[in-house]
């Protein structure tokens, strides 16, 4: 079983852009050229037009069948389909532990699921195709059910983390990604220690796929999820508030705005939410005794 081993925390390069050091295992933080192809592209700027080839995100289909049934096709990018469907089925509850899962078996559809205990309805999701990013609005079951029965609370260390180790984590996340320095057209998940260390990063082309590859890799590795935040790229919506219910993660990042629903359910579930981060802010939207100004 690949280990998700730790990754130093990132340096600045000598353009000032913020490098990550090899994490050592394989990942969606390299050049991106797997998860990209070059396609003709007819290119205007000052000098006029020119012909070029250009680099854009590749997206396939992944088919999850869950016990011989045909659970769901996710819309992702290529690679880590392990971890995106252990991520998955984590997330959206219809595991409760990682350890249910007996078997991921790959195919050229998509990944064979052997899990116990499995006891969510099947028919909510037969033959269901999630798209890849924005706008999606998916759940397996009531959102307000799921919420209730997560049973989660502040950490009772307070203030929680640093906001210095904060915009650091951010800066690191929308800098570190390979396929998006390659395609300018991915989004990323990372999960950091409270010191502001990178643990894991994941790209995708659907930012909720990027969340439940870094969160499946970990609980692959057989590694737990607790004293850790999470920062990514796009909005914080209520889906991406969803899948951080069923994790002791206390903390989401982004650069981006909450939604109104997000922000609502976050208060329900104990979740601080902090977007609009940059070198000198950041908008701290629940919770904000978690944050360490002064840190």
């Amino acid at each position: 079983m690949i280990r998700d081993h730790e990754q130093p925390a990132a340096t600045p390069g000598a353009d000032g852009v913020l490098e990550l050091p090899d994490p050592g295992v394989p990942s969606t933080a390299g050049d991106g050229s797997e998860g990209a192809i070059l396609v003709p592209t007819s290119s205007y700027g000052p000098e006029g037009w020119d012909r070029r080839e250009s680099p854009v995100p590749r997206e396939e289909p992944v088919t999850v069948v869950v016990n011989g049934t045909e659970l769901v096709t996710l819309l992702a990018s290529p690679g880590e389909r392990a971890a995106l469907v252990a991520g998955f089925l984590y997330d959206e509850g219809i595991v409760d532990r990682i350890e249910q899962i007996e078997t991921l078996e790959e195919d050229e559809d998509g990944v064979r699921v052997e899990a116990q205990g499995v006891t969510v309805s099947l028919r909510l999701f037969e033959r269901r195709v999630l798209g890849s990013g924005c706008g999606k609005a998916f759940a397996f079951a009531s959102a307000l059910d799921a919420f209730a029965a997560a049973g989660r609370s502040l950490p009772a260390e307070r203030p929680w983390a640093g906001a210095s180790a904060v915009t650091a984590a951010a800066a690191a996340t929308y800098s570190g990604g390979g396929l998006y320095r390659r395609t300018r057209g991915t989004h990323a998940a990372a999960l950091f220690e409270r010191s502001g260390r990178m643990v894991g990063l994941a790209e995708d082309i659907g930012r909720h796929n990027a969340v439940d590859k870094v969160v499946g890799r970990r609980l692959l590795a057989g590694r737990g999820l607790g004293d850790l935040f999470m920062v990514v790229t796009g909005r914080i919506s209520s889906e991406m508030v969803g899948k951080m219910a069923k994790t002791p993660i206390p903390l989401i990042v982004s650069k981006s705005v909450p939604t109104d629903l997000a922000l609502d359910y976050a208060q329900r579930i104990s979740l601080a939410v902090v977007g609009r981060v940059s070198a000198q802010r950041m908008r701290v939207y629940t919770f904000p005794e978690l944050i360490d100004w002064e840190g």
